[in-house]
């Protein structure tokens, strides 16, 4: 990749579920619930899908440790489709593209006061010329998993969403480093993870 050009894709953020015991007793309606509530919060509070943080910190890397010149960001991107890039992708070599899968809060099965934050993303690396998928990977965050202790929904939403914020920002520095030491060699990379 020395001397090499990336670009980052942009993506739009899928719908943020807010899943209360509430809103999960109805299934499908409650989703749909969960999720008018989420985006409301979302933009009501300032909260921040991570995928493109999570790009730029990658990029970063890589312009450290490869040479790879950042040629900008995309407008958002309608198709997942890599062989379609190359008309966004103003003739650079590479594309990384970081997409949220789902983010969420979601009340504890056992304890339906208790609440846990979760995110989840995949990664490509697409050679823009061939629209051939170079590197790839899917991330995982899970507040509960992380043996992260469950808050109230109030602790949640005070000080708006700074809980969720946080959460979010411990989702940004495993995911920059899951795909860091998948995907890249991460001397660099890991180094810019906050």
């Amino acid at each position: 990749m020395q001397g090499k050009s990336i670009i980052l894709i942009q993506r739009e953020s899928p719908s943020f579920v807010a899943m209360t015991s509430g809103k999960g007793m109805f299934a499908v309606a409650g989703v749909g619930a969960a999720a008018v509530a989420g985006n409301k919060l979302v933009e009501e509070t300032g909260i921040v899908d991570p995928a493109m943080i999570i790009s730029r910190k990658l990029a970063q890397g890589l312009a450290e440790e490869y040479g790879v010149t950042l040629s900008g960001e995309t407008d958002v991107v309608p198709t997942d489709r890599a062989d379609s890039l190359g008309a966004v992708a103003n003739d650079t070599d590479y594309a990384l593209d970081v997409a949220t899968n789902g983010w969420s809060y979601m009340y504890d099965g056992f304890n339906m006061g208790d609440y846990f934050v979760g995110y989840s993303s995949k990664l490509r690396l697409i050679d823009v010329k061939s629209g051939e998928v170079i590197s790839s990977g899917m991330c995982a965050y899970n507040a509960k998993e992380a043996g992260k202790t469950a808050v109230s929904h109030e602790t949640l939403l005070s000080d708006d969403a700074a809980y969720i914020k946080q959460e979010l920002e411990d989702a940004t520095q495993l995911c920059v480093q899951e795909f860091a030491s998948n995907l890249f060699s991460s001397r660099a990379v890991a180094s810019h993870t906050p």
